[in-house]
């Protein structure tokens, strides 16, 4: 198939392009002009910014007699909690979203896969938490979990009849390059400790991630969203394993931490609709440069 890649240059875009070129897929892909140079040989680049305001013109001339449209267009923080860490992230799940979506209509592209997150649901406690767990509602949230809810809302109003959408809500990234790896510097300096009261996080790899989005372009499920996460571990557990894997002193515990919302993300659906089974793992792999 012809598939058009935006935001293929990411952490994500960076092992799921190679990944489609594999398999045989003629892809081009967009990103800002300073970011082309990551992409491999044989691969058009689209030189254009999803929060340009004519970039839906440039979009909608691009995508004639593309098969399917794969956005992947993120700017999630290395830092969540520092000033205006979300604002382009907001932007591009807002505004950006709409653009393609407006594109991908005016071309006739019929199918799109909209990557999406896990982290917006609700605390679940200890419950598994399926594609119908419902969004967090605590205002002290909204900047991530408002975004990613105006996001599907827009992919899902476009209608199935024309256009065959899926939706993959993806687990915390793991993998070099993502959040993980300041989590480990962290663990080496001593400075991070966990909640007593922190109970489950759900984590993807990268690797795990694009071979689902993959599954989702040659399968073309539609009208779906797709919970895609590795199996979900305690908090505490997985910050110990990745300490031992590190060599790293133990994190403790303290009351000052940030509490982390917990969820035990379930992945049936997509194992099931898309035979999609993670196999990278969580810790650590041989990419990472720590």
């Amino acid at each position: 198939m012809r598939v058009f890649a935006i935001g293929a240059t990411g952490v994500l875009g960076q092992r799921l392009v190679p990944l489609l070129v594999g398999r045989g897929h003629d892809v081009v892909a967009m990103a800002p002009g300073d970011r082309l140079e990551r992409l491999p040989g044989g691969v058009r680049a689209v030189d254009a910014d999803l929060l340009d305001p004519g970039v839906t013109d440039v979009l909608t001339g691009e995508l004639a007699g593309v098969d399917v449209v794969v956005n992947a267009a993120t700017a999630i923080p290395r830092d969540f909690g520092a000033p205006g860490a979300w604002e382009r992230n907001t932007q591009l799940r807002r505004d950006g979203t709409v653009r393609v979506l407006n594109a991908v209509l005016a071309a006739g592209v019929p199918a799109v896969v909209q990557m999406s997150v896990t982290m917006a649901y609700a605390d679940g406690g200890d419950a598994w938490l399926t594609e119908q767990a419902p969004f967090d509602p605590d205002p002290a949230r909204g900047s991530i979990v408002e975004p990613v809810a105006a996001m599907e809302k827009a992919v899902v109003e476009i209608g199935g009849d024309r256009v065959a959408w899926s939706i993959l809500r993806g687990a915390r990234f793991v993998g070099a390059g993502t959040a993980q790896d300041a989590i480990r510097a962290r663990l080496k300096e001593g400075t991070l400790h966990a909640h007593p009261d922190d109970r489950y996080t759900s984590l993807v790899h990268v690797a795990d991630f694009a071979t689902a989005v993959v599954a989702a372009v040659e399968r073309r499920v539609s009208g779906v969203v797709l919970n895609i996460a590795d199996e979900p571990l305690l908090v505490a557990d997985y910050l110990g394993r990745l300490a031992e894997h590190d060599g790293a002193p133990a994190p403790g515990t303290s009351t000052e931490a940030v509490r982390e919302v917990s969820h035990r993300v379930s992945s049936a659906a997509a194992r099931e609709l898309l035979d999609w089974q993670p196999k990278t793992g969580v810790l650590p792999d041989s990419e990472s440069p720590l």
